[in-house]
């Protein structure tokens, strides 16, 4: 299929206004969005696709890689250790944290293209022999039960059209006294689903990055308790912030440093016309553009989630299997 397609049926899935609808079609939409994405991810991105928190002085890579180890560490991963990362993008992350922990760790993603990228890059570190990708659904993790000693997800479980049943897998595949560790976008306590303002916000972020239904705070507290995991610690990190931080959307911000200058409207208008023109000539494929903007449309919805406290992306949840 090529992009231009891939976007129709995409933009399809987002039309549909009734969430119970949207949600049959929510693996599709996250198939499609990170094959539409993914190299642009990459390239303005990094290898990992995250937020973090942010100390003034400290450059954006080095607050992706502290907020790695961080929950590595939260985990008390080791070398040994069998660790699955559950919606591993091109694994990033995971090859941060082989590095740190020592531990082996098996990345699982939908998506085929992010698979093959994935190959290319674990191949040109020195901890290949440490990692591991195969392309599956975490709705149906592809593992025996009780198999994994510790498990993690970094901004991924928010595209589960169940969270409740990608907890319950989770569970699933966990050792008994196995622990779990995540970074979970969802709508924070101030979200009100009467206010015109932070519903728009709420679509605009589940447009731009695939979501079928963004979820709640309370839902994946909810979540935790159905499923039965003991709770060792939730946290929104981005609430608890220093007030001496940079805010956590700050790069998507339009501004005078590099990385803020791709948000002004300057840039995104010369960036439009570039990538049309390069469709018009066969240097892009069609549809490119069309991706563009749904990267836009995330960005925005993503600062406005942001001023309003109305989303995180990192509400940290660590929990443990039951011995």
């Amino acid at each position: 299929m090529e992009v231009k397609e891939k976007i129709a049926t995409y933009d399809t899935v987002f039309e549909e206004k009734n969430y119970d609808k949207r949600l049959s079609d929510a693996q599709k939409a996250t198939d499609h969005f990170y094959t539409l994405i993914t190299k642009f991810y990459e390239r303005g991105w990094g290898q990992s696709f995250h937020f973090a928190r942010r100390n003034k002085g400290e450059a954006f890579h080095d607050s992706i890689l502290r907020h790695e180890h961080f929950l590595s560490a939260k985990l008390s991963l080791a070398p040994g250790d069998e660790v699955l990362d559950a919606g591993c993008g091109i694994m990033g992350p995971a090859r941060n944290i082989a590095k740190f922990s020592g531990a082996n760790i098996t990345g699982i993603t939908i998506n085929e293209h992010q698979v093959e990228r994935c190959k290319t890059l674990n191949s040109q570190t020195n901890v290949a022999g440490q990692l591991k990708v195969i392309q599956g659904d975490f709705m149906s993790l592809p593992f025996p039960d009780n198999h994994f000693d510790k498990i993690y997800a970094i901004e991924a479980l928010c595209h589960a059209p169940d969270l409740a049943g990608v907890y319950q897998q989770i569970y699933d595949k966990l050792k008994p006294g196995g622990v779990a560790g995540f970074y979970e976008w969802a709508m924070t306590d101030k979200y009100d689903l009467g206010n015109a303002e932070h519903l728009k916000a709420k679509e605009m972020i589940e447009y731009g990055n695939g979501i079928c239904e963004m979820k709640t705070i309370a839902e994946i507290e909810d979540a935790i308790s159905l499923v039965g995991f003991e709770r060792i610690e939730t946290e929104d990190l981005a609430a608890s912030a220093d007030a001496d931080e940079i805010v956590w959307y700050h790069t998507l911000q339009s501004g005078w440093s590099l990385a803020q200058f791709r948000q002004t409207k300057l840039s995104r208008t010369v960036m439009h016309y570039m990538l049309r023109g390069m469709e018009t000539f066969g240097i892009a494929k069609k549809g490119v553009s069309k991706a563009q903007n749904v990267l836009l449309v995330a960005a925005d919805g993503l600062v406005a989630g942001g001023k309003l406290g109305i989303f995180t992306p990192m509400y940290f949840v660590l929990l443990r299997k039951p011995w």
